[in-house]
């Protein structure tokens, strides 16, 4: 059981600072403010779609929810 359950640990990086691919990321200044800016264009972008009145695209609108979280976790996980 312990072999079945440590096989789940392949594609974890062996180190915090390293992509599943094995890319060390030493200096992840410049994707964070990347990040940033993608995440404020995104949050516009969502408000523009909110304030839209009754041809609300829900859908896109979730989409750009999604994008925003995924973005926040990679972020916070940079951080740490």
């Amino acid at each position: 059981m312990d072999k079945a359950i440590g096989s789940l640990d392949l594609n974890r990086p062996e180190l915090k600072h390293e992509t599943a691919g094995g890319a060390r990321l030493q200096n992840t200044n410049v994707l964070k403010e990347r990040l940033l800016e993608e995440l404020v264009e995104l949050d516009k972008q969502l408000e523009i779609l909110s304030l839209q009145g009754e041809n609300i695209d829900f859908s896109m609108m979730q989409t750009y929810k999604e994008m925003i979280h995924s973005r926040k976790v990679l972020f916070n996980k940079l951080n740490c």
